[in-house]
């Protein structure tokens, strides 16, 4: 990958340590970047290298990702906590925190318990999944806990195996296809690691995130979500691929609405969840996906590009 490359840091988050990326220029105005579920630092790593010349860039490792502890148990608040905690650790004083789909729910979620930290806020399909059909009632409510049970007893204990590097970097291309190979294949190196004898693939690679990580979505509660965003004080940018509902239906299957739109959040339900803002603007790029970072990354790096000299952020 072109660019420089990073120092790798590790903070303190009570009893685990979190690994982040540190992209240099100390002293600028700083960017914290977080990513999504069962990804890693390493993806938003276009974005880092955009920024890097106006911004103090750092992205970590969420729990039970990447190079950060794996700790066997989690919920929202302990993904907000370690946000918190890499804040704090490095002096990140009036951050843009910025956070893709799952990331994006935990920067939000710490901007409304926090209003008074970040300076802006970027989410990059960070609006939340779409509705469950019925949503509110009673039956959802039940049908959300069963489900999130019932993936529990089924879940692999070991973490998944592949069988070395290229097998790593099939899989990325395949999961992925807008990425080009030089990319696939820097994050699958940098997505395994080799596999211990205990988990069950001897002589391959393991993914580096935890498969109890499905813990945490027994965690999340979608009303309190919304009135975090209430309480965002900061200006907020919302960056949504074109073609982002094919992975929700493939990700969510019939148990998801909004379901034969190229984009996941039916115009109505977007616009919903937008007035929970108080100061936010939506853009949308065609033909990305909900990996909007690996199919448009020009593209993204526009948009937040406009909208932090918009709102006079970063160095010149």
């Amino acid at each position: 990958m072109s660019g420089i490359e990073p120092k790798q840091l590790k903070v303190r988050s009570h009893h685990i340590e979190i690994s982040v990326l540190d992209y240099g220029n100390e002293g600028a105005p700083p960017m914290l970047l977080v990513h999504g579920m069962r990804d890693l630092a390493w993806s938003l790593d276009t974005v880092a290298q955009h920024f890097r010349d106006r911004f103090r860039v750092v992205a970590m490792d969420q729990r039970g990702h990447g190079d950060s502890d794996h700790v066997g148990y989690y919920a929202m608040s302990h993904f907000v906590i370690d946000v918190r905690q890499v804040v704090l650790g490095l002096g990140l004083e009036r951050p843009v925190l910025l956070g893709h789909s799952f990331g994006g729910e935990v920067v939000a979620q710490f901007a409304g318990l926090f209003p008074e930290v970040p300076a802006a806020c970027v989410l990059l399909e960070g609006l939340g999944p779409p509705p469950w059909e019925g949503e509110g009632s009673r039956e959802a409510g039940l049908f959300w806990a069963r489900s999130a049970i019932e993936a529990l007893d089924g879940l692999e204990l070991r973490p998944r195996g592949v069988a070395d590097l290229d097998a790593a970097t099939e899989r990325v291309r395949r999961n992925h296809p807008g990425l080009d190979a030089a990319r696939a294949s820097f994050l699958a190196e940098r997505g395994t690691r080799p596999a211990g004898e205990e988990e069950g693939h001897a002589g391959g690679l393991v993914w580096k995130w935890d498969p109890f990580l499905r813990t945490s979505w027994g965690s999340f509660n979608f009303q309190q979500v919304e009135e975090c965003w209430k309480r965002i004080e900061c200006p907020t940018l919302a960056v949504n691929g074109g073609a982002s509902g094919e992975f929700w239906r493939r990700d969510m299957g019939g148990a998801k609405r909004g379901g034969e739109a190229e984009s996941y959040l039916p115009a109505d339900e977007l616009q919903r969840r937008l007035d929970c803002f108080s100061d936010i603007e939506c853009t949308e790029v065609p033909g990305a996906g909900h990996m909007i970072h690996f199919d448009a990354p020009d593209a993204v790096n526009r948009a937040i590009d406009d909208f932090v000299r918009a709102r006079g952020l970063g160095r010149e």
